[in-house]
């Protein structure tokens, strides 16, 4: 993807620019998720980007349809999958991803980036990771 980005870190620390900006011009691109080696990136604005760093991804896991934040509903579609991620510092963050098979291909890479993500969803994770 060509032109200048922002990035901006979606939970735990800043990270240094250039490393982020390598790693977002490496990153495989899933519908509208990118994969790199140290981050994961999504979109949050215009020309504006979010990251979080795989190693801070304590719990991943697929949802179906309406998204509910801190301030209530945000948003969803029955017909949506979201790619939902708990962080260190205990912020959960849903990604929307159209197709099922690229949410699993989407816990498959964050797995594969940090082997000690719990991976799934079950009421015990939650009361756990949040």
């Amino acid at each position: 993807m060509k032109g200048h980005y922002q990035f901006e870190a979606a939970a735990g620390d800043r990270q240094d620019e250039n490393l982020v900006r390598v790693d977002f011009n490496t990153a495989r691109a899933v519908e509208k998720v990118r994969y790199g080696k140290n981050y994961l990136f999504y979109e949050g604005g215009i020309r504006k980007w979010l990251y979080v760093y795989y190693k801070d991804i304590v719990w991943a896991y697929r949802r179906q349809g309406d998204i509910y934040g801190k301030l209530g509903y945000v948003g969803g579609n029955p017909d949506i999958n979201n790619l939902m991620i708990v962080t260190r510092d205990k912020k959960r963050i849903g990604i929307p991803v159209e197709k099922m098979e690229n949410v699993l291909k989407g816990l498959d890479i964050i797995h594969a980036r940090n082997a000690f993500v719990d991976i799934g969803y079950t009421k015990e994770k939650e009361a756990r990771y949040l």
